[in-house]
């Protein structure tokens, strides 16, 4: 607790006018995307994996903060001139309900553009294998997911067998927030002006440790998916599956024609001297305050 407090004091310290005037230089000309997953509706209880869910009030909050103090872009048009102020896109992984309807509701009503990262084959209240294999204390335990990442490819499908055969799991339902969209929540959402989709492979595993005919198609696949449901409301942007790529991922990406690929991890950017196939992300954590983020997005904290 007392930690916390301190961290906050800080967050408040550094995202002061003061504070930050002095260190706006830093981020200048660069670009920062954010990324978000979850969203909690007013009233409803956490669930899940903790970390990827934040509070809708808070998500309004900072959305607020941003529209303030930043110039919130398309995540397809982020890389061309701003107005002078920060320069930052938003985008969403794996379409949780909570974050495709309530989310998206804070999104349209202060006309902020997003894209939302979709895996196709987890769409239809699919509930992920973290969020059903997280403890009461709403973490997985790091050697579990260590072992479904790196031998288990990730794989929906492979992760849960193997649990089942570990007595692993909650055996209680994920709360509807938690679970991901259906098809129709999904169109109604990209229905709205600002709002787009992007690539999350196709069955959200681990492209890293794929053979390469397994990663081609989930690549190509979920793109080909995008395209036919979304028109052009489907950008050629991709989200590496947990953040996690390598040099044949980036590779596959590239020849399914994509423009850009996004990691996970990461923070302010100059476009031309990293990867378009590689660019970094500022992950919006449960727990980080509003001061937090906008001392990050003016410079003062790094991101």
């Amino acid at each position: 607790m007392v930690r916390r407090l301190l961290k906050r004091r800080v967050e408040v310290l550094f995202s002061s006018p003061t504070i930050c005037s002095l260190t706006k230089h830093r981020v200048r000309n660069k670009r920062l995307i954010l990324a978000y997953h979850g969203i909690i509706p007013d009233g409803a209880l956490a669930d899940g994996e903790r970390s990827l869910f934040i509070a809708q009030r808070d998500f309004a909050n900072q959305l607020d903060m941003l529209a303030e103090v930043a110039d919130v872009a398309p995540l397809d048009r982020l890389d061309e001139e701003g107005d002078g102020r920060p320069r930052v896109a938003i985008t969403v992984d794996d379409a949780y309900r909570g974050a495709v309807c309530n989310g998206v509701r804070e999104l349209v009503k202060r006309r902020l553009p997003a894209t939302i990262f979709v895996a196709p084959a987890c769409l239809d209240g699919h509930v992920f294998w973290w969020d059903a294999l997280a403890s009461s204390s709403g973490h997985v335990d790091r050697a579990i997911r260590e072992y479904a990442l790196r031998e288990l490819d990730g794989c929906d499908e492979r992760v849960r067998s193997w649990a089942r055969s570990q007595s692993l799991g909650k055996t209680r339902p994920i709360s509807a927030h938690a679970c991901a969209a259906t098809r129709a929540e999904l169109r109604a959402a990209v229905a709205f002006p600002g709002i787009t989709v992007g690539s999350h492979s196709w069955s959200h595993s681990n492209l890293a440790t794929l053979r390469s005919d397994d990663l081609d198609w989930e690549v190509a696949q979920s793109r080909a998916w995008l395209k036919s449901e979304f028109g052009e409301k489907a950008i050629d942007w991709f989200a590496y599956p947990y953040g996690l790529d390598s040099v044949a991922a980036r590779q596959a990406v590239a020849v399914a024609s994509y423009k850009g690929a996004l990691r996970i991890d990461g923070g302010w950017h100059t476009a031309s001297r990293v990867s378009p196939f590689g660019r970094p992300r500022y992950n919006v954590a449960a727990g980080l305050s509003v001061a937090g983020l906008k001392a990050r997005v003016l410079g003062a904290l790094p991101s």
